[in-house]
């Protein structure tokens, strides 16, 4: 099997083996749909322990994310799959090296996504020591290459032009911080390739809408959710009445991205030789901030919201709201612009021109969100 590439081609002449961390996640999982339809290679994925074992857990899991992106996963494709316990909190990810055998490839998508402060000690427990002993899992499998998924908001305060380049020490919280941590962590790693994918906002697939997990986009309306319900206790409507005061940048960019453009870019790009360094998997275009949460507002039948920059603006209603978000200042707060230079010049074959998110867009993505948050309440138990 050959690959042409943009510097050159991979000859291959058995299947290769890669190893994947957080084969279960969001990216980790529609990146292993994509490895499996792009090669004939196979899959070791690195599991937690569970109450399933790792292999029934990755099928579950895998199959999930191929209904929901209206893809095929055959029995043969399963067959190149395998599932083994490990953890990154643990010494050696607690991995039974013999038993995975060789390993050409690592794909590291494992990390924690909580941020705030008081579980600073738990997210840099996963982000940076976790990653530095995925490093060590690759060079003691006998691993080539490492590519690293982080975010490409280890930008955190800077606003305007993101080249891709190592990050900056700027972050807005523990998340940022520790991505920041770890990929230093990568770009410093010896006896490997190693290469950072950075994704920014990644929602749902381009064609179905459909995601397997709710951060991020999903995180904002699920906020606004709560907080209306809250509201409706005591006051019910009011919201739809008066207008709620947020400190954003309308006219900043947010920048979303389809989990099949991450995962296909991903995949096009980690399969070659393309260069070490950083790579912005990223929307070409971004979407600006007020007309997004302006959509969701009206999706949810509130009142259009007044956007202010002096939080001295707000009455007390505002202010809670404004707890709420501290988790999206990255993404409501400054403009930033992320470069594709390199991902592009890296790019192999065709592919697929993202969704343009306009208004429309925004709306089929809240809205198909808002019937799966109506679907969770209708399975809980009816309370007696």
């Amino acid at each position: 099997m050959v690959e042409s590439t943009s510097t050159g081609s991979v000859s291959r002449h058995r299947p290769q083996v890669h190893l994947v961390t957080g084969a279960t996640g969001f990216v980790g999982a529609a990146l292993v749909l994509e490895l499996l339809r792009r090669t004939d290679d196979h899959v070791v994925a690195v599991l937690r322990p569970g109450d399933q074992g790792p292999e029934r857990r990755l099928v579950q899991a895998l199959s999930e994310a191929a209904n929901a992106y209206g893809t095929t996963l055959s029995r043969d494709d399963l067959a190149r799959c395998r599932g083994v316990a490990g953890d990154l909190l643990r010494p050696g990810c607690a991995v039974d090296a013999e038993a995975v055998g060789p390993v050409e490839h690592v794909w590291h998508c494992a990390a924690s996504l909580r941020y705030e402060d008081r579980f600073r000690d738990e997210i840099r427990a996963t982000n940076v020591q976790g990653t530095a002993r995925a490093l060590a899992l690759a060079r003691r499998l006998g691993a080539a290459r490492f590519d690293h998924v982080s975010t490409a908001y280890v930008a955190g305060r800077r606003t305007g032009p993101i080249e891709e380049a190592p990050a900056e020490a700027c972050a807005n919280n523990q998340y940022e911080q520790s991505k920041i941590d770890g990929e230093r962590l990568v770009l410093d790693a010896e006896r490997l390739k190693t290469r950072i994918f950075r994704p920014s906002v990644v929602v749902g697939h381009s064609r179905t809408l459909a995601a397997t997990t709710f951060s991020g986009f999903y995180g904002f309306v699920r906020q606004l959710v709560q907080f209306k319900g809250m509201i409706d206790r005591t006051q019910r409507g009011l919201l739809a009445r008066a207008p709620l005061r947020i400190r954003l940048d309308a006219r900043a960019r947010i920048n979303l991205v389809p989990i099949d453009a991450v995962a296909s870019e991903l995949a096009r790009i980690g399969l070659t030789d393309a260069p070490s360094g950083v790579f912005h998997l990223t929307h070409p275009v971004g979407t600006e901030v007020g007309m997004c949460v302006e959509t969701i507002f009206a999706m949810l039948e509130l009142h259009r919201p007044d956007f202010v920059e002096d939080p001295e603006a707000f009455e007390w209603l505002d202010a809670r709201f404004d707890e709420r978000l501290d988790f999206f200042g990255s993404y409501i707060r400054g403009d930033k612009q992320f470069a594709r230079d390199r991902t592009d010049a890296a790019l192999v074959g065709p592919g697929a021109s993202p969704r343009h998110y306009d208004a429309a867009a925004v709306h089929d993505l809240g809205r198909w969100y808002l019937d799966v948050l109506s679907e969770q309440r209708r399975a809980l138990p009816v309370a007696r």
